[in-house]
């Protein structure tokens, strides 16, 4: 599998590991969760989990063309992805 991250991941300075570990323990997954913004793009996954730490993480990424994961969002969890995630 080959991880990529786009600049955006890092906005709200979430290490990589602690991303990883939310996506690898996930207690929410939704599949293609929204369509993709870009034209023509991968519709995104998303997850809640926790980090290192136990802190909620939000993480949404495309999936694909295999082995490819583009992970551009990394973030505590919101209210409003929590509520989403309990549909």
């Amino acid at each position: 599998m080959a991880i990529e991250w786009a600049s955006t991941a890092d906005k709200h300075g979430v290490p990589h590991e602690d991303a990883l570990h939310a996506v690898f323990n996930a207690t929410w997954h939704v599949s293609n969760f929204e369509p993709s913004r870009i034209p023509g793009g991968i519709d995104p996954d998303g997850w809640i989990g926790p980090s290192r730490t136990g802190e909620e993480l939000e993480v949404f990424a495309e999936l694909g063309p295999a082995p490819r994961v583009f992970i551009f969002h990394v973030m505590p969890a919101r209210e409003v992805t929590r509520q989403s995630s309990a549909e």
